[in-house]
């Protein structure tokens, strides 16, 4: 790789990719053979023995995005957590930036295209094996709007694990796991407590806040509205930007 002389280089982003999979290449085939060869045959016995049943793709296309993506992205900077591997990784001639967008990349974007790919591959081969016609609407759930909103949420989600594989320093998944379920706590109880004291008492019902105390107009709009929008606003548009520079910021002081 040449010197890094400015912020960001799309040929040393390209070079520290190909570094990244190639010293990982054992390890991602095998766990991508292992997926494959788990899902072929298990929808090689579901063909064979009712040729016309519809596959059901949904259960195991969420597992295999959500929990094996973040598992994913919570160890692409193990090299970052290796005494052995830090010192040579964090010298690389390449900007921060670059480790940042290179990660980000390869589990935010690369991984949801293997894994659509890998689902398509796996589909055509246990129909081709066999022998069998595809039926009618096998890929329909492929193109559908729940699969476009899944990865949206993975790719918003995702950045939050991104965070977690740089500032854990082991076991980053389930300790992030753990964090947001603390954090999720936490604003549970804040929340309760102010509407305990905004409004005396709650009541809740399902997905629905009965209060005692009767709201303004203005106040109702805000809860019922303005603060939906808001709190909808963060997660679509900020999560993603704030979790990356918090992750740049991680990397930027392990090179210190």
């Amino acid at each position: 790789m040449e010197n890094k002389n400015n912020t960001f280089s799309l040929k040393r982003l390209f070079l520290l990719g190909k570094r990244q999979i190639i010293s990982n290449y054992s390890g991602m085939l095998i766990g991508f053979a292992g997926f494959t060869g788990i899902f072929l045959i298990v929808n090689l016995f579901t063909v064979y023995y009712n040729p016309g049943a519809k596959l059901n793709l949904e259960v195991p296309f969420y597992l295999i995005l959500f929990i094996v993506g973040y598992v994913f992205t919570s160890i692409i900077f193990a090299e970052v957590q290796s005494p052995q591997k830090s010192i040579p990784f964090l010298t690389l001639p390449v900007s921060n930036l670059e480790r940042l967008v290179n990660a980000w990349l390869l589990t935010a974007i690369l991984f949801p295209i293997l894994v659509f790919l890998g689902f398509a591959l796996v589909i055509g081969l246990v129909y081709l094996i066999l022998q069998v016609p595809i039926p009618r609407g096998t890929f329909e759930f492929f193109w559908s709007a729940q699969v476009l909103k899944a990865f949206i949420l993975y790719f918003i989600t995702q950045s939050v694990f991104l965070f977690g594989a740089m500032y854990f320093r082991k076991h980053n998944f389930l300790k992030t796991i753990l964090s947001l379920f603390v954090i999720q706590s936490v604003i549970g109880l804040v929340a309760a407590l102010v509407g305990y004291l905004l409004f005396g008492t709650l009541n809740f019902d399902g997905n629905e806040i009965v209060t005692n105390a009767a709201l303004s107009p203005g106040l109702e709009k805000f809860f019922s509205e303005t603060l939906v929008d808001i709190v909808k606003f963060a997660f679509y548009y900020l999560t993603v930007p704030f979790f990356l520079l918090l992750t740049w910021f991680g990397i930027k002081e392990r090179e210190v």
